[in-house]
Protein backbone atom coordinates (compact mmCIF):
# COMPACT_ATOMS: atom_id res chain seq x y z
CA UNK A 1 0.00 0.00 0.00
CA UNK A 2 1.46 3.39 -0.75
CA UNK A 3 1.82 5.44 2.08
CA UNK A 4 0.36 9.05 -0.05
CA UNK A 5 -2.21 8.92 -2.17
CA UNK A 6 -1.76 10.98 -5.87
CA UNK A 7 -3.61 13.67 -4.05
CA UNK A 8 -1.51 14.02 -1.67
CA UNK A 9 1.31 14.61 -3.78
CA UNK A 10 -0.12 16.79 -6.00
CA UNK A 11 -1.16 18.66 -2.78
CA UNK A 12 2.18 18.59 -0.90
CA UNK A 13 4.03 19.52 -4.14
CA UNK A 14 1.48 22.88 -4.88
CA UNK A 15 2.42 24.05 -1.44
CA UNK A 16 5.78 23.77 -1.64
CA UNK A 17 5.78 25.20 -4.94
CA UNK A 18 3.78 28.39 -3.26
CA UNK A 19 5.79 28.61 -0.51
CA UNK A 20 9.38 28.71 -2.14
CA UNK A 21 8.16 31.58 -4.43
CA UNK A 22 7.32 33.56 -1.14
CA UNK A 23 10.03 33.47 1.33
CA UNK A 24 8.18 35.66 2.88
CA UNK A 25 4.58 35.79 4.20
CA UNK A 26 2.75 38.91 3.61
CA UNK A 27 -0.33 40.70 4.56
CA UNK A 28 -3.01 41.79 2.51
CA UNK A 29 -6.33 43.86 1.94
CA UNK A 30 -9.34 43.12 0.82
CA UNK A 31 -12.06 44.60 -0.01
CA UNK A 32 -15.62 43.76 0.96
CA UNK A 33 -18.87 45.97 0.98
CA UNK A 34 -20.45 46.57 4.80
CA UNK A 35 -24.12 46.32 4.92
CA UNK A 36 -24.64 44.66 1.30
CA UNK A 37 -23.89 40.93 0.54
CA UNK A 38 -24.74 38.10 2.28
CA UNK A 39 -23.49 35.03 2.20
CA UNK A 40 -20.53 36.57 0.29
CA UNK A 41 -19.73 38.33 3.65
CA UNK A 42 -21.14 39.13 6.47
CA UNK A 43 -20.65 39.59 10.08
CA UNK A 44 -21.25 36.49 12.58
CA UNK A 45 -20.73 37.32 16.71
CA UNK A 46 -18.70 40.42 15.14
CA UNK A 47 -16.25 38.10 12.98
CA UNK A 48 -16.04 38.26 9.53
CA UNK A 49 -17.88 35.14 7.72
CA UNK A 50 -19.44 34.02 4.48
CA UNK A 51 -18.03 32.54 0.96
CA UNK A 52 -15.19 35.41 0.41
CA UNK A 53 -13.64 34.46 3.91
CA UNK A 54 -13.63 31.11 3.51
CA UNK A 55 -12.19 31.37 0.10
CA UNK A 56 -9.47 33.63 1.20
CA UNK A 57 -8.84 30.98 4.53
CA UNK A 58 -8.23 28.70 2.03
CA UNK A 59 -5.81 30.39 -0.27
CA UNK A 60 -4.02 32.05 2.96
CA UNK A 61 -3.35 28.02 4.17
CA UNK A 62 -1.84 27.23 0.61
CA UNK A 63 -0.06 30.80 0.55
CA UNK A 64 1.55 31.44 3.49
CA UNK A 65 -0.32 34.82 3.11
CA UNK A 66 -2.67 36.78 5.19
CA UNK A 67 -5.65 38.38 4.20
CA UNK A 68 -7.16 41.33 5.74
CA UNK A 69 -10.90 42.44 5.20
CA UNK A 70 -11.90 45.89 5.02
CA UNK A 71 -15.42 47.11 5.36
CA UNK A 72 -16.04 50.04 2.92
CA UNK A 73 -19.25 51.70 0.77
CA UNK A 74 -19.06 50.67 -2.75
CA UNK A 75 -18.50 54.04 -4.17
CA UNK A 76 -15.49 54.34 -1.18
CA UNK A 77 -13.97 51.01 -1.87
CA UNK A 78 -13.63 51.29 -5.46
CA UNK A 79 -11.87 55.06 -5.07
CA UNK A 80 -9.52 52.97 -2.39
CA UNK A 81 -8.75 50.39 -5.17
CA UNK A 82 -7.78 53.08 -7.07
CA UNK A 83 -5.66 55.14 -4.50
CA UNK A 84 -3.54 51.68 -4.39
CA UNK A 85 -5.08 51.23 -0.36
CA UNK A 86 -6.51 48.04 -1.33
CA UNK A 87 -4.82 45.08 -2.90
CA UNK A 88 -7.73 42.53 -3.84
CA UNK A 89 -11.52 43.23 -4.68
CA UNK A 90 -13.08 39.88 -5.07
CA UNK A 91 -15.78 38.17 -7.25
CA UNK A 92 -15.62 40.69 -9.79
CA UNK A 93 -15.82 40.29 -13.69
CA UNK A 94 -13.39 42.64 -15.91
CA UNK A 95 -16.29 44.52 -17.88
CA UNK A 96 -17.63 45.68 -14.72
CA UNK A 97 -14.23 47.79 -14.08
CA UNK A 98 -13.67 49.59 -17.54
CA UNK A 99 -14.34 52.76 -16.17
CA UNK A 100 -11.91 52.69 -13.66
CA UNK A 101 -8.90 54.38 -13.52
CA UNK A 102 -6.94 51.48 -12.56
CA UNK A 103 -9.00 48.57 -13.89
CA UNK A 104 -6.64 46.11 -12.83
CA UNK A 105 -5.28 42.92 -13.35
CA UNK A 106 -7.57 39.50 -12.55
CA UNK A 107 -6.98 36.36 -11.33
CA UNK A 108 -8.17 33.14 -13.23
CA UNK A 109 -12.21 33.02 -13.14
CA UNK A 110 -13.36 30.89 -10.17
CA UNK A 111 -17.05 31.05 -10.17
CA UNK A 112 -20.18 32.88 -12.11
CA UNK A 113 -21.92 35.45 -10.80
CA UNK A 114 -25.72 35.93 -12.10
CA UNK A 115 -27.36 39.45 -11.78
CA UNK A 116 -31.32 39.40 -12.01
CA UNK A 117 -34.06 41.67 -11.56
CA UNK A 118 -36.30 40.47 -8.46
CA UNK A 119 -39.80 41.84 -8.27
CA UNK A 120 -42.67 41.07 -5.44
CA UNK A 121 -44.75 38.04 -5.88
CA UNK A 122 -47.24 39.34 -8.22
CA UNK A 123 -44.37 40.29 -10.87
CA UNK A 124 -44.46 38.77 -14.08
CA UNK A 125 -41.28 36.79 -15.59
CA UNK A 126 -40.34 38.64 -18.88
CA UNK A 127 -37.74 38.01 -21.32
CA UNK A 128 -38.19 41.67 -22.73
CA UNK A 129 -36.61 44.92 -20.28
CA UNK A 130 -39.02 46.95 -22.40
CA UNK A 131 -41.55 45.47 -20.07
CA UNK A 132 -39.78 47.67 -17.13
CA UNK A 133 -40.49 51.12 -18.86
CA UNK A 134 -41.80 53.48 -17.06
CA UNK A 135 -41.37 51.74 -13.72
CA UNK A 136 -38.46 52.52 -10.92
CA UNK A 137 -36.03 50.43 -10.18
CA UNK A 138 -33.34 50.00 -7.23
CA UNK A 139 -29.20 49.33 -7.80
CA UNK A 140 -26.88 49.62 -5.96
CA UNK A 141 -24.61 52.77 -5.84
CA UNK A 142 -21.60 52.18 -8.06
CA UNK A 143 -22.50 48.45 -9.83
CA UNK A 144 -22.39 48.58 -13.26
CA UNK A 145 -24.62 46.19 -15.36
CA UNK A 146 -23.43 46.60 -18.87
CA UNK A 147 -25.62 46.30 -22.25
CA UNK A 148 -28.73 47.03 -19.74
CA UNK A 149 -28.19 50.30 -18.81
CA UNK A 150 -28.98 51.19 -22.10
CA UNK A 151 -32.78 50.97 -20.82
CA UNK A 152 -31.87 53.48 -17.97
CA UNK A 153 -33.08 57.10 -18.52
CA UNK A 154 -35.92 58.88 -19.31
CA UNK A 155 -39.45 57.33 -21.08
CA UNK A 156 -37.38 54.01 -19.68
CA UNK A 157 -36.40 52.47 -16.31
CA UNK A 158 -35.90 55.04 -13.61
CA UNK A 159 -32.73 53.84 -11.53
CA UNK A 160 -32.59 54.47 -8.11
CA UNK A 161 -29.56 53.92 -6.54
CA UNK A 162 -28.75 52.89 -2.56
CA UNK A 163 -26.13 51.72 -0.81
CA UNK A 164 -26.26 47.81 -0.51
CA UNK A 165 -28.52 45.29 -1.48
CA UNK A 166 -30.32 44.93 1.95
CA UNK A 167 -31.26 48.41 1.97
CA UNK A 168 -33.08 47.36 -1.73
CA UNK A 169 -34.92 44.62 -0.72
CA UNK A 170 -36.36 46.56 2.41
CA UNK A 171 -37.31 49.62 0.05
CA UNK A 172 -38.84 46.58 -2.40
CA UNK A 173 -41.09 45.07 0.45
CA UNK A 174 -42.33 48.33 1.59
CA UNK A 175 -43.49 49.13 -2.16
CA UNK A 176 -41.26 52.10 -2.51
CA UNK A 177 -39.44 50.83 -5.31
CA UNK A 178 -41.19 48.31 -8.29
CA UNK A 179 -37.67 45.96 -8.83
CA UNK A 180 -34.47 45.83 -7.47
CA UNK A 181 -31.12 44.48 -9.67
CA UNK A 182 -29.42 42.33 -7.44
CA UNK A 183 -27.19 39.12 -7.65
CA UNK A 184 -28.77 35.59 -7.65
CA UNK A 185 -27.09 34.73 -4.81
CA UNK A 186 -27.39 37.02 -2.45
CA UNK A 187 -31.23 37.27 -3.55
CA UNK A 188 -31.76 33.72 -2.97
CA UNK A 189 -30.13 34.19 0.21
CA UNK A 190 -32.17 36.60 1.76
CA UNK A 191 -35.62 34.73 0.41
CA UNK A 192 -34.70 32.21 2.09
CA UNK A 193 -33.70 33.12 5.86
CA UNK A 194 -36.09 36.55 5.57
CA UNK A 195 -39.92 35.62 5.65
CA UNK A 196 -40.52 39.43 5.00
CA UNK A 197 -38.61 38.16 1.44
CA UNK A 198 -40.10 35.08 0.84
CA UNK A 199 -42.61 35.91 -2.11
CA UNK A 200 -39.77 38.23 -3.72
CA UNK A 201 -39.30 35.91 -7.29
CA UNK A 202 -36.54 36.57 -10.12
CA UNK A 203 -38.49 37.69 -13.14
CA UNK A 204 -35.20 38.90 -15.45
CA UNK A 205 -31.88 37.43 -15.88
CA UNK A 206 -29.80 40.55 -16.71
CA UNK A 207 -26.77 38.45 -17.23
CA UNK A 208 -24.56 35.77 -16.08
CA UNK A 209 -20.87 36.23 -16.11
CA UNK A 210 -17.38 34.29 -14.73
CA UNK A 211 -15.55 36.36 -11.63
CA UNK A 212 -12.31 36.70 -10.63
CA UNK A 213 -10.14 38.29 -8.42
CA UNK A 214 -9.25 42.33 -9.32
CA UNK A 215 -6.07 42.92 -7.92
CA UNK A 216 -3.75 45.61 -7.64
CA UNK A 217 -1.34 45.94 -10.75
CA UNK A 218 1.68 45.99 -8.76
CA UNK A 219 0.72 43.04 -7.29
CA UNK A 220 1.77 40.67 -10.51
CA UNK A 221 3.14 38.35 -8.25
CA UNK A 222 0.37 37.74 -5.71
CA UNK A 223 -2.05 37.45 -9.03
CA UNK A 224 0.11 34.86 -9.73
CA UNK A 225 0.00 32.52 -5.90
CA UNK A 226 -3.68 33.58 -6.34
CA UNK A 227 -3.92 31.80 -9.13
CA UNK A 228 -2.71 28.90 -8.55
CA UNK A 229 -4.22 28.16 -4.92
CA UNK A 230 -7.51 28.87 -7.11
CA UNK A 231 -6.76 26.33 -9.51
CA UNK A 232 -5.75 23.91 -7.00
CA UNK A 233 -9.21 24.59 -5.10
CA UNK A 234 -11.02 24.24 -8.24
CA UNK A 235 -9.70 20.95 -8.80
CA UNK A 236 -10.30 19.66 -5.97
CA UNK A 237 -13.68 20.64 -5.69
CA UNK A 238 -13.39 23.08 -3.09
CA UNK A 239 -15.27 26.01 -4.49
CA UNK A 240 -17.85 24.10 -5.31
CA UNK A 241 -17.96 22.82 -1.31
CA UNK A 242 -17.91 26.70 -0.32
CA UNK A 243 -20.78 27.63 -2.12
CA UNK A 244 -22.67 24.45 -1.19
CA UNK A 245 -22.06 25.63 2.02
CA UNK A 246 -24.39 28.34 1.97
CA UNK A 247 -26.55 26.52 -0.07
CA UNK A 248 -25.72 27.47 -3.26
CA UNK A 249 -24.93 25.13 -5.98
CA UNK A 250 -21.93 26.78 -8.54
CA UNK A 251 -22.04 25.14 -12.19
CA UNK A 252 -18.98 24.76 -13.34
CA UNK A 253 -17.00 27.25 -15.59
Amino acid sequence: MRAVTQNAVHYLLLVLALLSASVQAERFSVLVYHGANPPYNYLEQGEQAGIFKDIFDRIGELTGHEFEFVLLSVARGHKSFESGEIDIEPGVNPSWRQSSRVPGIYSIDYAFSREVVLGRKEANPTRQPESFYGKVMGRVRGYRYGSFERHFGPGKIAVYDNISERELLVQLAHTRLDYIMIGDVTAAYYIANYPAYSGFREVYEISKLPVSMRIQPKRAELKREVDQALRHMLEQGEITQIYHKYGIIMPPL
